[in-house]
């Protein structure tokens, strides 16, 4: 099981095509309960992870937590608690790639990320964008250019400025 102690970490689904669906990201203080078969068997699928930036993390042994969840019953509930939170992050995930369309996705992922950070330009490439709302990069590159001209974000080399986050919000 990983502990992020700093950074932070993407999980994601790759396809054999090599298509990428991102589950959650994971930061400071987050456990990743979905890296830990120990914790819930019945877990059939895998999963990638990557740092997007430099990261540390804390490794817990599978045999300590399973050890660990047999012994004590406040661990196995808060394991199972934990197994049940990214669950429903996984499935919000995959609510927002069917249903949203691709303004909607990149709207509510710049605001987001903004408040995140606390910084109305976010420091990201297109491609890191796509990945985290699981797009191509040529598509996510032409609805900013379109933000862009609608006065909604402003573009610079590896920066993206929010001009107009009421506008953004009304997307949503």
């Amino acid at each position: 099981m990983l502990f992020v102690l700093s950074g932070e970490i993407r999980t994601y689904l790759l396809s054999e095509e090599g298509r990428e669906v991102t589950l959650f990201r994971l930061y400071p203080g987050e456990l990743c309960v979905l890296s830990a078969s120990c914790v819930i068997s019945q877990i059939t699928f895998d999963t990638q992870m990557t740092a997007g930036m430099d990261t540390d993390v804390l490794i817990i042994p599978a045999n300590i937590i399973a050890a660990l969840k047999e012994q004590n019953l406040h661990v196995r509930c808060f394991l199972y608690e934990l197994a049940t939170k990214r669950f429903s992050d996984v499935m919000w995930a995959m609510q927002q790639i069917m249903f949203k369309g691709l303004d909607r996705r990149l709207a509510d992922f710049l605001l987001a990320e903004a408040e995140r950070t606390g910084s109305d330009t976010i420091r990201m490439t297109h491609e890191q964008i796509a990945q985290h709302i699981s797009s191509a990069r040529e598509a996510v590159a032409r609805m900013l250019k379109g933000f862009s001209e609608d006065g909604l974000v402003e573009l610079k080399r590896g920066a993206i400025t929010l001009r107009d986050t009421d506008g953004l919000n009304h997307l949503k």
